[in-house]
Formats: C-alpha cells, sequence, structure tokens
C-alpha cells in the first residue's frame, strides 16, 4: 500500500491519460456513428452516459436491443430512476478495442 501511494503516480497519470482519450474516442464515434446519441460528459469518471432516446424511447426494448441484438451488457439508466430511462452506461476503463467493439454492436443494433 505505501508503494501504491508513494511510487505510482506516473502509473496513475498514464491510465487517467488513456482513460480520457477513451472518453474522446467515445464522443468523437457517437458524433459520427450515432449523431442522435447524445452523450454526457464525465466528470471525475470512467463511465460514459449516452441518451439514446432518439433511437429507442423505450427503457425495455433498449435493453433487449443491447442484450439480445447488440449483445453487450451495460448499466440501463431506468435502474437509477425516471431520468435515466433511454439512457446507457458504459465504461470507458477497458482497452480500446473493447470500447469499440462495444460501440460498433451498439450501432449495428440501432441503426
Amino acid at each position: 500500500v505505501i508503494a501504491a501511494y508513494n511510487e505510482s503516480e506516473d502509473w496513475l497519470n498514464q491510465v487517467n491519460e488513456y482513460i480520457d482519450a477513451n472518453i474522446a474516442f467515445a464522443k468523437e464515434y457517437f458524433a459520427q456513428n450515432l449523431p442522435k446519441a447524445k452523450m454526457v460528459e464525465p466528470e471525475g469518471t470512467y463511465l460514459i452516459w449516452v441518451d439514446l432516446r432518439e433511437y429507442c424511447s423505450d427503457a425495455k426494448k433498449l435493453e433487449e436491443l443491447m442484450i439480445q441484438k447488440a449483445k453487450v451488457v451495460l448499466d440501463e439508466g431506468y435502474i437509477f430512476g425516471e431520468e435515466g430511462v433511454g439512457f446507457e452506461r458504459i465504461n470507458a476503463a477497458c482497452p480500446r478495442s473493447i470500447l469499440k467493439e462495444c460501440l460498433d454492436r451498439m450501432k449495428n443494433a440501432l441503426l
């Protein structure tokens, strides 16, 4: 634990830069491939919230599309309350190849 606190700043900075780049990648991906999606800029987290109501306004149908058609399991926005209906929460703290595959699958399921 002492080493983690005293000797890991470089690693932490690299991880944060990578996650920030993943978030920027996702933002650009949505703009180019799912332009009606509205991504919420994360504030101090690696979790991306994206509003997909323009593609599917029914929360249960959206969940079914993600699981059955896209084959991705995300945090459904509705589990966080009425304000989250139509949103998906995506973890950006992963390899970019995994994030891209997830986004590609989402795009193919929604279009």
